[in-house]
């Protein structure tokens, strides 16, 4: 085999893409394997299948990392809705973290994970014919956040 047909053809082994949505609230991890048709084990955890575009982040290491997934609304609508409905419900203000990972052959192991979080408000957008979800690499809830007064350490405003 020679370096062109080397690097032109596609690995016979299978390659997946999984999605977890985790939170506080959620009772149970909601967890979602792309472009398959039945469930799968990834990792000792089962799957459910849904049909999703990709993003991946971007592997420069002078870009944040950035992760879009889109997700026909019909198919998961309304999971993401009642799953939304219960953060709001529970008032943890925490993020959601999503772990987005790339299992090529071994389905016990991924061979690329991602750890990110989204914003339960700006994170998840509904359109009409789609649910959209961006994850970046920093915490949404630590963002615009100032630092807290405190007159042992900041002395100059305290009294004479």
């Amino acid at each position: 085999m020679d370096k062109a047909t080397f690097w032109t053809t596609k690995s016979k082994r299978p390659e997946f893409h999984a999605v977890v949505f985790e939170h506080p609230a959620f009772d149970l991890p909601f967890r979602l394997v792309a472009n398959q048709f039945a469930e799968v084990v990834l990792g000792g955890q089962v799957h459910r299948p849904a049909p999703m575009q990709i993003k991946p982040p971007d592997q420069d290491s002078a870009a944040q990392p950035k992760l879009t997934l889109s997700f026909p609304r019909q198919v998961v609508g309304r999971d993401f809705k009642r799953e939304l409905a219960r953060i709001v419900a529970s008032g943890i203000r925490a993020p959601i973290h999503i772990t987005y990972s790339v299992y090529l052959g071994d389905t016990d192991v991924p061979q690329v994970t991602w750890r990110l979080y989204a914003s339960d408000t700006s994170g998840i957008a509904f359109g009409t014919e789609t649910v959209q979800v961006t994850a970046t690499d920093d915490n949404p809830m630590r963002r615009g956040v100032g630092v807290i007064y405190d007159p042992t350490i900041f002395t100059g405003l305290a009294l004479p």
